[in-house]
């Protein structure tokens, strides 16, 4: 079974919520999960990773949430190349944000892509103004992010 590398950034704990629904998951079917809240590229690196997911809220006007911008900045500056390890996004936000709604996953994924990751399933977005089940809805896109993304 696989590793998975799951980094959450969080303003509201919607984020939290659907990262330990989608662990509980992941490891239902075998796999180990490391949820972190607080990630960074050392957290990443030592985990042993097989695959990655962020689970991320977009705050302000498309903004990343505060716990998880240093992730995304450290992996700007030290470009840990990914080379081909696969990679998922769940983007959660508001769509009445026109113009950035779920900007923060599109930030991930475009970083993910830069670093030579491998996203074997499109970019999950999740609506608050159309959802009340956010776990709900990124556990149906685990399933075929799951099979396409991790042996075993």
């Amino acid at each position: 079974m696989s590793v998975v590398y799951l980094a959450v950034g969080s303003v509201s704990g919607t984020a939290i919520a659907v990262g330990q629904a989608v662990k509980a998951q992941l490891e239902a079917w075998g796999h180990t999960v490391v949820q972190d809240e607080t990630p960074d590229v050392e957290g990443l690196n030592a985990s042993g990773c097989d695959a990655v997911l962020i689970c991320t809220a977009t705050t302000g006007q498309g903004d990343i949430p505060a716990n998880i911008i240093p992730f995304y900045v450290d992996l700007e500056a030290r470009f840990p190349l990914q080379n081909g390890r696969p990679f998922g996004i769940i983007s959660l936000g508001d769509s009445s944000y026109d113009t950035t709604f779920c900007q923060a996953g599109a930030l991930f994924e475009e970083r993910f892509l830069e670093l030579q990751g491998s996203q074997p399933v499109a970019r999950l977005t999740i609506n608050a103004m159309e959802t009340i089940t956010p776990d709900e809805d990124a556990l149906f896109w685990l399933q075929a992010w799951q099979a396409a993304a991790l042996k075993g």
